[in-house]
This record gives structure tokens, C-alpha cells and sequence, in this order.
């Protein structure tokens, strides 16, 4: 009888065991969601290069139609390279959905912005997007080179001129919304991206930050927990988005996805045309930006309602996995089997 009940309480404890490992390992891969993974292989995926080096899991489309990849239209750009041109008629390219399942990314190239397609009235130049990130339609991110709204300010007055970056994830009651954008003085300064001239645009996402950088010099910057890594984006369009909106008229070049999060030195050096992959890379010593006065920015602050810059409910979630794993392991603790006369060999009359 004595062996029995033994038995039962070990069994208790294995499960409490498990439990307590199970909640140990939900835990964990709640904080692994705040940090880039250890160990992360460095890879570069170009998108935009050499006709002879364009990857085969970039795709080419016009008005949602699959066009053969050797119908891309490349021409002269920078450095005496080759570059993609858009029309702005409904073309873009499209990255194959895995490459994009990765945890921590940054994509950078060069966009030389054309304004409105040929036949297309201007407002139509305010809607274009260098490229979307989305895993549906409830769930996206995107960055257009200048979208002009004077109806939407900012909190010191300033209305929205330039540079726009918009993060939507979820529906309803559980959707979050966020735009980025420098507030501009209406009718005398905007911060859109200039016609006609070469910048390099670089996004990062690590995890915890969203950064985008324009010629090496950061614009936007928010802390969004987990929301990136939720998206595990089904979507890269580069030059469109998944509204039917006009899409980009110009040229794209040296444009990669890199399957981790640059920092911004690594940034700058691929605006001044350094590998940052290459070993022993550095930043090289002139560094003066092709903005001539970009906007300061600053760290946007949290959201109202946020807590140590958490959404509330992801901070009770990772104190609630905190305290059953404690009482798991307390319980555990207490049922762990001790040391008995039986266990030496005395008493066995009792068994």
C-alpha cells in the first residue's frame, strides 16, 4: 500500500514536472519574441540587381497578372549598374511568401521617384508605395515616398506632407494603428522624397523596433512588441500595395531583403555603397546626406494605456505565464519524494 501511494505522488509530480516545463518554454518564447535570435545566419536576397543575378523567387506583375521574368524592364542605374523600371501603370514585383517567414529583416535599396505616371493626374503621385509588407489585408505595413493629407496633423499642428509609413494589424475592437510621418508646415515645407533623384531607403524590424531609414539617416522608430512577428508576412510588393492604389513610377535598384536587422552604421554604409557583409567592412569617412535638412526625429513614445512600453493585455499574459510557472514550481517542490525509512531498507515489514 505504502509503494502505491508513492507511486501516485510521483506521478503528480511528473505531470506537475511537464507542466511547469511546458510553462517554462511558453514563457520563454514570449520574451524570445522581444529579441532578434541568437546565432541568426546573415542572408542577402536581391530583388533588384543585375538582370543576371535576379533571384527566381522575385516575380513580376502587371495590374495582378504574372508576367514571365524576362520581360522585366531594366535599365541604366546607378554606378553603371542596371535598374528596374515601373511605369506606374500597374507594375510591381512580388517576393515569394518563403522568404519572407523569417523572424528579424531588414530591406534597403535605391527608388528613383518619377512622381505621376504618364497619363495619371498628380494627386495620383500621393498614393504610390515604395513597397508593402502584409500578411492580409487586416494585417500590413507600408511605405509611400510622399502622401499629402492636410486634414491629418500631428500633435504639435503639423500636417502630414512626406515620408508615410502605416503599421494595421487585427480588426474590429482588436485592431492597432499606427502612421509615421514628420509634420510639415503647411504650403511652405514637406518631407517627401524628391523627384527624380537616386535615395536609399532601408527598413529594419527586429523584433522589437521598427526603424526606417532614409539615406542612412533614421526618420521613423517605434517599439512594437511582437506585432512584426505576428504578421509573419505572406506579402513583399515592391512598388505596390493590395488596394489596387497607383503604383510606383520610377526606378528601383541594389534593393535586397537581408534576414537580419541592420543597426545603423550597416545602414549608412550601404547608403554610401559598402557591403556591410563583407569582412572587415567599414564605415567609410564621408558621410554627408543627400537631404539636405532631414527632420530631427525622436523615439516616438508609448501609446496611452501601455505598460513598461507593453499593450497592456501582452503584460499581464507574460506575468500570468511568470506566476503559474512559479506556483507550478513550488508545487512541484513540494511533492518532490523524500528520503524514507523504507528507501534505505528498514521498516519493510511495512510494504
Amino acid at each position: 500500500m505504502f509503494r502505491f501511494i508513492k507511486s501516485k505522488k510521483t506521478n503528480i509530480a511528473c505531470i506537475l514536472r511537464a507542466a511547469a516545463a511546458a510553462t517554462g518554454i511558453l514563457y520563454a518564447c514570449c520574451l524570445w519574441a522581444f529579441a532578434a535570435p541568437a546565432g541568426y545566419v546573415n542572408r542577402r536576397l536581391w530583388l533588384a540587381n543585375e538582370p543576371d543575378g535576379q533571384s527566381p523567387y522575385v516575380m513580376y506583375y502587371i495590374n495582378g497578372t504574372k508576367q514571365p521574368s524576362g520581360t522585366i524592364n531594366w535599365v541604366d542605374g546607378r554606378n553603371s549598374g542596371k535598374a528596374i523600371y515601373l511605369s506606374g501603370h500597374g507594375e510591381y514585383l512580388d517576393v515569394d511568401y518563403t522568404q519572407l517567414q523569417i523572424h528579424t529583416m531588414t530591406i534597403a535599396g535605391w527608388f528613383y521617384w518619377k512622381g505621376a505616371a504618364d497619363g495619371m493626374d498628380e494627386e495620383s503621385m500621393y498614393s504610390q508605395r515604395l513597397f508593402t509588407l502584409a500578411h492580409s489585408k487586416d494585417t500590413w505595413l507600408s511605405v509611400m515616398p510622399h502622401t499629402r493629407k492636410t486634414d491629418v496633423k500631428g500633435e504639435n499642428g503639423g500636417i502630414l506632407d512626406g515620408v508615410y509609413m502605416a503599421f494595421s494589424m487585427g480588426k474590429g475592437n482588436e485592431k492597432v494603428f499606427y502612421e509615421f510621418f514628420n509634420p510639415a508646415e503647411e504650403g511652405k515645407i514637406h518631407y517627401g522624397l524628391p523627384l527624380n533623384e537616386w535615395h536609399h531607403v532601408a527598413l529594419t524590424m527586429d523584433g522589437q523596433w521598427l526603424r526606417l531609414y532614409i539615406d542612412g539617416q533614421l526618420w521613423f522608430e517605434r517599439l512594437l512588441v511582437l506585432g512584426v512577428e505576428e504578421m509573419r508576412n505572406n506579402y513583399l510588393l515592391i512598388g505596390g500595395g493590395i488596394w489596387n492604389e497607383p503604383t510606383f513610377n520610377g526606378l528601383v535598384d541594389d534593393l535586397a531583403i537581408y534576414s537580419f536587422a541592420m543597426n545603423k552604421e550597416q545602414i549608412k554604409m550601404l547608403y554610401l555603397d559598402t557591403d556591410p557583409l563583407e569582412e572587415g567592412a567599414t564605415l567609410p569617412s564621408t558621410s554627408a546626406p543627400s537631404l539636405p535638412s532631414p527632420p530631427e526625429t525622436t523615439t516616438r513614445a508609448p501609446e496611452k494605456g501601455d505598460i513598461l512600453c507593453m499593450p497592456p493585455w501582452l503584460f499581464y499574459l507574460a506575468i500570468g505565464l511568470l506566476a503559474v510557472f512559479v506556483i507550478l514550481s513550488v508545487l512541484l517542490n513540494a511533492l518532490k519524494p523524500g528520503s524514507t525509512k523504507d528507501d534505505s531498507g528498514e521498516g519493510g515489514e511495512n510494504q
